[in-house]
């Protein structure tokens, strides 16, 4: 009778594959919102990621453009921290880089979620009686981060 060996977290791979593939699902991402969202409403990237830092720290965010810094670290953290658990799931679960192409607009769904969940719970969540912008928003998490970063780790999952 052959045991099946557990298989060991390479844990650097992981931290490099969230890095890599967190950037490059932030940098998709916000090309995306700037094209669909910010610029044919004749906005700012810095008005977004002051809105950013203001559901990290609240309203007083919104006060001066200088806190766009803040919601550019913010959004970064949080999308290498996402990235961080797809490349956990993928090393545990070989099949998500196998079939990267479904599993990340699948991650992207389910980070689309708890984003709004977490939204939700900072008074931040955007006006959901608008049905372009759920759709805006759920094509960015599930094409323009999801996929991207299923791309990346699943590149850097077979150099290693």
């Amino acid at each position: 009778m052959a045991q099946e060996q557990s298989q060991r977290t390479d844990w650097p791979l992981v931290v490099r594959q969230a890095f890599v593939a967190g950037l490059t699902g932030a940098i998709t991402i916000d090309l995306f919102l700037w094209l669909a969202s910010v610029l044919p409403q004749h906005g700012s990237m810095v008005a977004l990621w002051q809105w950013v830092a203001s559901a990290a720290i609240g309203p007083s965010a919104m006060t001066s453009t200088s806190y766009a810094w803040l919601g550019v670290l913010v959004h970064l953290l949080v999308s290498i921290g996402w990235a961080g658990g797809y490349a956990f799931l993928a090393r545990t679960r070989p099949f998500m880089n196998e079939r990267w192409y479904i599993s990340g607009p699948m991650y992207g769904a389910m980070v689309y979620v708890f984003m709004d969940l977490a939204l939700l719970g900072a008074g931040k969540l955007y006006d959901v009686s608008a049905p372009l912008a759920i759709i805006t928003q759920v094509i960015a998490h599930c094409v323009f981060y999801g996929l991207p970063v299923a791309y990346v780790i699943a590149r850097l999952d077979r150099s290693a």
